[in-house]
């Protein structure tokens, strides 16, 4: 169906998954003390008040996922998964030529490339063909935090309530551990990794075959000035999602999981992970409806919001001429 690009035999890459608000920022720059490019074409230097140490994203390819997400219906905040069918798969080949060539540009200087994109967990499916077809080996962080911390994060920033906020979490995490199932992997809690950067990076480091030096200056500019407390703005333990309500116990369920395996109690390759993860897979496959409605609804919600205020500045502007 693709061609094959042969040039980029024995080319590795790390890609940074999972959700928003995760941690995949500070995990990516990470990276670097491990000695992964990222290259000039991560957004270093675009930062906001949401995350003011940079975002650390591949712009082009994240600009990229956003036009293959919107091409077949769906938005960054849905928290439903595509579903790859045939008619899916042939609106994204139309994309795949733009996505071999960013690889293409990135390897022609480096054989070892990292990047983060939250999006790419939900394009999984086309991502794992274009770097099968490519030679290149992947590996992929799956990054994890409290679904509370995210889902405030995200009600502070988007206004979205607490369940809508969760459901999100959920979709970017299920994604991420179903896609990348078979490939070399690794689950890091945001969490863990702001308490004990040196063992974290230790843990990605051994299981991606890296290099590490706690005592390089790149490590210890990361530890003392790159991971301030200022990047956590909220922090809950599994006790609270069990306290909350708002929180379907599926969600604090994986969470639990999650933290077992980033914090190397189970791995995330055996029967015991793999039967609970598919376990709430399809469970998240038969709410498929009621999401899609619940979407539905903020979506109208957002619409109604937007005429409101825009009639709310007209009486305004009225109210300032008479």
């Amino acid at each position: 169906m693709h061609q094959t690009l042969n040039d980029f035999k024995k080319k590795r890459i790390v890609a940074v998954i999972g959700v928003q608000r995760s941690g995949t920022s500070a995990i990516t720059r990470g990276l670097q003390v491990l000695g992964v490019n990222l290259g000039r074409f991560y957004g270093q230097e675009i930062v906001g008040s949401d995350n003011e140490k940079g975002y650390f994203e591949d712009l082009e390819i994240s600009h990229l996922d956003v036009s293959m997400l919107n091409s077949i219906g769906y938005t960054w905040d849905n928290p439903v998964l595509p579903i790859f069918d045939d008619n899916t798969k042939q609106v994204l080949s139309a994309f795949y030529p733009i996505a071999a060539n960013i690889l293409q540009r990135r390897f022609a200087t480096n054989d070892l490339f990292g990047f983060k994109d939250p999006l790419i967990a939900r394009l999984l499916p086309l991502w794992n063909e274009i770097f099968k077809d490519v030679g290149a080996d992947v590996s992929y962080i799956i990054t994890c935090r409290n679904p509370l911390s995210t889902a405030k994060s995200m009600q502070k920033r988007d206004g979205f309530d607490l369940v809508k906020g969760c459901y999100i979490w959920l979709g970017y995490i299920i994604a991420s551990l179903i896609h990348s199932a078979g490939y070399n992997r690794i689950v890091v809690d945001y969490d863990e990794m702001m308490k004990d950067p040196e063992k974290q990076l230790r843990r990605v480091a051994e299981r991606l075959n890296l290099k590490f030096d706690s005592k390089s200056a790149e490590f210890i500019e990361y530890k003392e000035s790159f991971l301030s407390e200022s990047l956590r703005h909220t922090s809950f333990g599994i006790s609270d999602l069990a306290a909350n309500e708002e929180v379907p116990p599926k969600i604090a369920e994986l969470y639990v999981l999650l933290k077992r395996i980033a914090t190397d109690e189970i791995s995330i390759d055996s029967i015991e992970a793999a039967a609970k993860i598919n376990k709430i897979y399809s469970w998240m496959a038969e709410l498929r409806s009621t999401l899609l409605y619940m979407q539905a609804q903020f979506d109208a919600l957002i619409c109604l919001k937007k005429d409101f205020d825009k009639k709310n500045a007209k009486i305004t502007e009225l109210m300032e001429s008479l």
